[in-house]
């Protein structure tokens, strides 16, 4: 049952992050969109917090870095959302936002501007330790790789095309990792001793 609820997670979270997108309302998160990308954060860190448990069981050190890193990066997926979603329920613009938070810089860096990129950092943490584990085939660590390139580069230039390939990259990364979780291959290869 755990492993079905965890390959849940991975495929719902990507999945809804993927259809936020679909959503935006002239390049910008709005209102239902920022919603769903709330939910597809939350959705999708029970999947996630599984993967960097068991990369623990491989080396504990780079679980646990990599568990500190997804954790800032859920963070940061939240706090946008959030920013999306006040930002359209009282209709304030991108400008009197990003001067909302240049008023309070110390609060703006610590939610929005350090955990943000805390999630692309995230992916790349996950497909550098998947590669070193063994754990995932090299197709679906260099897929996450360029994903974790493509997010960034999407949410910053607000292109929707490359957001879309971002978001399917993501998908199709999780989907592959969420058949391993629920058939129960997700077992590291043994550490190799000093």
């Amino acid at each position: 049952m755990n492993n079905t609820l965890r390959a849940a997670s991975l495929l719902l979270g990507p999945l809804l992050t993927a259809v936020a997108t679909f959503l935006w309302e002239d390049t910008r998160h709005g209102l239902t969109a920022s919603v769903i990308g709330l939910y597809a954060t939350v959705a999708g860190a029970y999947g996630t917090l599984y993967l960097w448990d068991r990369l623990t069981a491989w080396k504990p050190w780079v679980g646990a870095t990599g568990l500190v890193i997804a954790l800032l990066g859920l963070l940061g997926g939240a706090a946008f959302s959030l920013q999306g979603f006040f930002e359209g329920l009282f209709d304030v613009s991108k400008t009197a936002s990003l001067d909302a938070a240049a008023a309070h810089p110390a609060a703006a860096n610590l939610v929005l501007w350090l955990p943000g990129p805390a999630y692309p950092l995230s992916l790349a943490a996950l497909a550098i330790a998947l590669a070193w584990s063994r754990l995932a085939s090299w197709p679906v660590w260099t897929a996450l790789l360029c994903s974790s390139v493509f997010f960034p580069l999407s949410r910053i230039t607000r292109t929707e095309w490359v957001a879309h390939v971002a978001d399917l990259l993501i998908l199709a990364v999780f989907a592959a990792l969420a058949l391993l979780v629920h058939r129960g291959r997700l077992d590291p290869a043994p550490a190799p001793t000093p």
